[in-house]
């Protein structure tokens, strides 16, 4: 039977200030109405059952991805979590080692859950090939022909092609310099490095074996889901193409004719929207004077003025503004680690962060207090907690709350207010079947998010 593994765990660091830690660019509404991840399950219709649909995902990301599932009846078993990102190899061995469990004979389609794809009637006859070709025991690349010298990009080098359209191949080649890419484009026996890939889940898990011993061994121990903990943290990170396919022998590449980007950084979206007589691209609030090859997008509300700009990415958020020259893109992923050592907020989440129970904006943040906008989901509720270095005051906006502060279970309803002493105990409840809306005012000495103790948590927290 034929299983698709979706690895979701990424950050998608290139794609900042849209994407951030907490809200990777897989779980975005970037083209059109779904997700980039809804989106690559919608592609699987008709060529994968959704009861075979697997998505492996980072432990923070669960709710996330059980809320976008929902909707295409894949059950929440299907959802593979890692305690901690381990690159491509390691997601890729778990997923086969779970499902080989329960159908030796498992094929695999392994897709990232970032890229975007034109030509669906196309996609689905490439995987339908590259799904009968690892029935012989090869391990299945899909790649793309190079239509510019691209350095984002791994490449693989083929031999001839065989008599069933797809190509051996000779080898994997890390992401070039520029002088080598352009090499690497004239030449046909060069395509990109997609990341898609299908095979025998038995036969990753021997090349695993004979590439990453290690691995193997770990992966060996993990019996059920719940060995993943205890096993994870002797896994060393390394990607599947370092780890295996750089190494092994029996690789097949079948050439994707259809469209296909992977959404790796500010660059590579600005091929896919229209751009006007003079190459740009203005997709916000913008107001722009003899400017060429300049992209805008934004995810404010705010006009965005440029006067003789060319070839530069703005992309614009409440809380952080990224301008940079188009050929820098990839350097993005570079300033998110800077952001990370200095521990800046911005790296990890926008000022609305998503909760299992809905979700809460920070308005306003100073020295010694902060606003927040809070909306709970209806028949969803906060977890009892408490903090040791602030007080609260809740003002519901609309809706009607219910509300727990000590010993005391009261509702309030719209327009009024309420106060959270310090160190009490307490919890925020929506009974309705609309959202309930709060401003909350912080006050103390510290506001962050991690003064938090839990008692009671429905998301087990």
């Amino acid at each position: 039977m034929t299983y698709a593994v979706i690895l979701a765990g990424g950050v998608g660091s290139r794609f900042w200030p849209f994407s951030r830690e907490l809200e990777p660019k897989q779980f975005m509404r970037i083209i059109g109405e779904d997700s980039l991840l809804q989106s690559t399950i919608k592609r699987l219709k008709g060529v994968i059952e959704p009861k075979n649909i697997y998505i492996v995902t980072n432990n923070i990301y669960f709710y996330e991805v059980k809320e976008q599932i929902a909707k295409f009846r894949i059950s929440d078993k299907n959802i593979i979590l890692e305690p901690q990102g381990k690159n491509t190899a390691p997601a890729i061995g778990l997923s086969a080692r779970l499902i080989s469990k329960k159908d030796k004979e498992a094929i695999l389609v392994v897709l990232p859950a970032d890229h975007y794809i034109k030509d669906l009637g196309k996609f689905k006859q490439v995987i339908k090939r590259a799904i009968d070709c690892a029935k012989d025991n090869l391990l299945v690349t899909i790649g793309v022909r190079p239509v510019n010298p691209s350095t984002g990009y791994g490449y693989i080098k083929v031999k001839a092609a065989s008599s069933v359209g797809c190509f051996r191949v000779d080898k994997f080649l890390e992401k070039p310099n520029l002088n080598k890419a352009r090499l690497y484009i004239k030449n046909k026996n060069f395509f990109w490095n997609s990341g898609m890939f299908v095979w025998k889940a038995s036969v990753y898990l021997k090349e695993v074996e004979r590439y990453l011993p290690d691995l193997s061994k770990q992966l060996s121990l993990i019996k059920t889901k719940d060995d993943i903990n205890n096993v994870w943290q002797r896994i060393k990170p390394i990607s599947v193409d370092y780890g295996i396919m750089e190494h092994a022998k029996d690789i097949a590449l079948i050439p994707a004719d259809f469209y296909w980007t992977d959404l790796g950084s500010w660059d590579a979206l600005a091929e896919i929207f229209p751009k006007d007589k003079k190459g740009n691209i203005l997709s916000a609030d913008t107001f722009n004077l003899n400017s060429e090859g300049l992209c805008v997008f934004s995810r404010g509300n705010r006009l965005i003025s440029t006067i003789g700009l060319k070839d530069i990415v703005i992309a614009d958020t409440p809380d952080a503004l990224l301008v940079c020259r188009r050929d820098k893109t990839q350097d993005v992923k570079r300033l998110v680690e800077k952001l990370k050592l200095l521990k800046r907020r911005e790296h990890l989440a926008h000022l609305t962060e998503r909760r299992p129970w809905g979700s809460f904006t920070i308005l306003e943040e100073r020295v010694g207090f902060k606003i927040k906008l809070i909306e709970i989901n209806p028949g969803k509720r906060l977890n009892l907690q408490r903090h040791k270095s602030r007080a609260e005051h809740w003002v519901v906006v609309s809706g009607r709350a219910k509300i727990t502060i000590g010993g005391k279970v009261f509702s309030v309803d719209t327009n009024r207010s309420v106060y959270v002493p310090m160190g009490v105990r307490h919890r925020l409840e929506n009974l309705a079947k609309v959202p309930v809306r709060i401003v909350e005012i912080q006050t103390g000495i510290y506001l962050g998010e991690d003064d938090i103790e839990r008692f009671e948590d429905d998301f087990k927290r």
